[in-house]
């Protein structure tokens, strides 16, 4: 029998250790990107159905989501302030939206769990918070999530190359483990010149199946080097290359101990508005 100090000790050992979050038959949360698209996507009901498919192939629901975009960019990470509802959306896409809003319950405790997984690293994020939700969030989370009933935490995308931000994304593994969900919001191809094609051109197939043949090979290195190895990517990418980078999150989220890339599921491969992909992928 315990006497009342080892009671006391076993009792302060308990309230310091925090509780297991995943329980041992639960595999940790994949992480996923989703393409974006324009504003239309909010009225979209056939690629909505789409984005609900991916929450659909989720082993259970997610307690939070931790969610990045590529439309912010600052020098540091900085994450939107909690709990505030934005549109987000410039003037003249307006129309297309009417009166929808995305409003998620605050996020304090899960923003303070992201940076506490950077607290330690050169990535600490800042601690000013920016104006949130940008649209390239909440289109898809109102597909995905229509009730806006868990903590969603918006994290702006730094100035980092490929491999620092495969860095950023392996950082945050834990809370796949915990059962949160990251998502990268981005574009596979991204050239705004080209809005409104009728017909999809070679070179953004080209491009699209190149991102498809890498990741199914696992070939990480290859895939952050896509500056220097995919075709056309100067045109598939005639920016930073902020709207691609930006899967590096998910992607990294889901990579192994070893370094290894681990399963790439590609889902709902096609096109819109001409050079525009829609491939989606589910990392786990």
């Amino acid at each position: 029998m315990l006497n009342r100090r080892q009671l006391m000790l076993s009792g302060l050992a308990a309230w310091l250790t925090p509780p297991l979050v995943k329980a041992a038959a639960e595999e940790p949360m994949p992480s996923l990107f989703f393409a974006h698209d324009g504003p239309f996507l909010t009225r979209d009901e056939a690629r909505g159905r789409q984005l609900v498919e991916l929450v659909e192939a989720l082993p259970r629901r997610p307690r939070g989501i931790v969610i990045f975009t590529p439309h912010l960019r600052a020098e540091r990470m900085t994450m939107a302030a909690s709990g505030v509802a934005r549109r987000s959306f410039p003037r003249r896409f307006r129309k297309m939206i009417g009166d929808l809003a995305y409003a998620p319950p605050p996020a304090d405790a899960l923003a303070a769990r992201v940076r506490s997984v950077f607290v330690n690293t050169r990535y600490a994020i800042s601690e000013r918070t920016h104006h949130g939700f940008n649209h390239t969030v909440w289109m898809g989370l109102i597909h995905m999530f229509p009730a806006a009933d868990m903590p969603v935490v918006e994290v702006a995308m730094p100035f980092l190359g490929p491999a620092d931000l495969v860095a950023l994304g392996r950082a945050l593994a834990p809370l796949r483990d915990e059962g949160h969900l990251v998502i990268a919001s981005g574009s596979l191809t991204h050239n705004l010149a080209t809005i409104g094609m009728k017909h999809t051109p070679a070179w953004a197939r080209e491009f699209d199946q190149w991102v498809a043949e890498t990741l199914n090979a696992r070939d990480l290195d290859g895939f952050m080097d896509w500056r220097h190895q995919a075709p056309a990517e100067g045109i598939a990418h005639p920016d930073d290359g902020g709207p691609f980078n930006v899967i590096m999150f998910a992607l990294g989220a889901a990579v192994a101990l070893d370094g290894g890339l681990t399963r790439a599921i590609s889902m709902h491969a096609g096109w819109e508005s001409g050079a525009f992909t829609t491939r989606d992928y589910l990392f786990s």
